[in-house]
């Protein structure tokens, strides 16, 4: 489900067509013409979804974090942000670049997961610092910088502070997975 239809391409703006054919070069739409995930609503602002999709590129293959802890590092705010279709997309990727299985499923129940890992304890610590008190102690940086040094601080900063913004996009448009895919945070009632 979402709120959005497709753009028929005899209403999109030279911008719009342009972006919307790059994201053809590497998604094929489904049945009703959509993509899926944040790319349908960027390309309502083509130099935005430019942008994004760049910026999600480099966190995608060229950050210096293992690809494991950015996944666990999605999966932080897709559980946030209550968001299954990024929890759907993310979270069997972390499982598959090497974090267990078990610290996904608790991640997903809430829990701060169970791992003798250092790098997924502080990799935890950090993202939950910044989504649920918005600043990092002194404690809680230092181990960040031991763990990952200052470039990889900063990228799961990026990463998380990225993720959220799709998780943004995904619960404003209300983009959910397709029927019969797993749905495990329900839906939030309206206000």
């Amino acid at each position: 489900m979402t709120r959005l239809s497709r753009v028929p391409e005899d209403q999109m703006t030279p911008e719009q067509q342009k972006e919307w054919e790059s994201l053809l070069r590497q998604y094929t739409p489904s049945e009703d013409g959509l993509i899926g995930g944040p790319f349908d609503t960027w390309f309502r602002s083509p130099e935005m979804s430019n942008m994004m999709r760049r910026f999600g590129g480099f966190l995608w293959s060229r950050t210096s974090l293992d690809r494991g802890i950015v996944e666990f590092a999605i999966g932080v705010a897709s559980v946030h942000w209550q968001s299954n279709y990024e929890w759907n997309a993310h979270g069997p990727r972390a499982v598959e670049y090497g974090i267990p299985q078990s610290v996904m499923n608790e991640l997903r129940e809430g829990k701060h997961p169970t791992t003798d890992r250092n790098d997924i304890n502080v990799a935890y610590e950090v993202c939950t610092a910044l989504i649920q008190r918005q600043a990092l102690s002194q404690s809680l940086y230092d181990r960040a910088i031991t763990e990952f040094g200052e470039r990889g601080l900063v990228e799961l900063c990026g990463t998380i502070g990225f993720y959220t913004t799709v998780a943004f996009t995904l619960r404003a448009f209300d983009v959910e997975p397709k029927e019969g895919a797993p749905r495990p945070f329900a839906p939030i009632p309206e206000a």
